[in-house]
């Protein structure tokens, strides 16, 4: 199972993700580990529940079972999904899917998208071919 590993950084103000590369378009029939590292120092993702989101989709949500198993790991300094591009239960695993990453630094929370102070210019994106 290909692992995809994506750099998280604190820059001017906003996270940013390193997306070199294509890093996140995942070819048609595969089953990838997408994750995320926070390299900041001082910080760490926030929680994945309702209250404190640390991910969240902000286009329209993949169908059921192309996303699955997301997860805190490293002290909270690593978020991990897997994308099964393999169309589960026979719906269509293929689309481009934006999402939104918060982090809390020294203290500050932070995002991917423009929609939360600081202002970013940022849009990461999931693309299963």
């Amino acid at each position: 199972m290909p692992k995809v590993n994506l750099n998280v950084s604190l820059n001017n103000g906003h996270l940013e993700v390193d997306q070199a590369g294509n890093g996140t378009q995942i070819g048609r029939g595969e089953v990838a580990t997408i994750s995320w590292h926070l390299t900041t120092a001082k910080g760490a993702f926030n929680e994945l529940d309702a209250s404190n989101r640390g991910f969240a989709w902000i286009t329209t949500p993949p169908p059921e079972g192309v996303f699955t198993d997301l997860k805190l790991l490293l002290h909270n300094e690593e978020i991990q999904i897997t994308d099964n591009n393999t169309d589960p239960g026979g719906v269509s695993s293929a689309g481009t899917w934006i999402y939104q990453l918060w982090a809390t630094i020294n203290d500050i929370e932070y995002s991917t998208i423009a929609t939360l102070p600081p202002a970013t210019s940022t849009n990461p994106t999931i693309k299963n071919l």
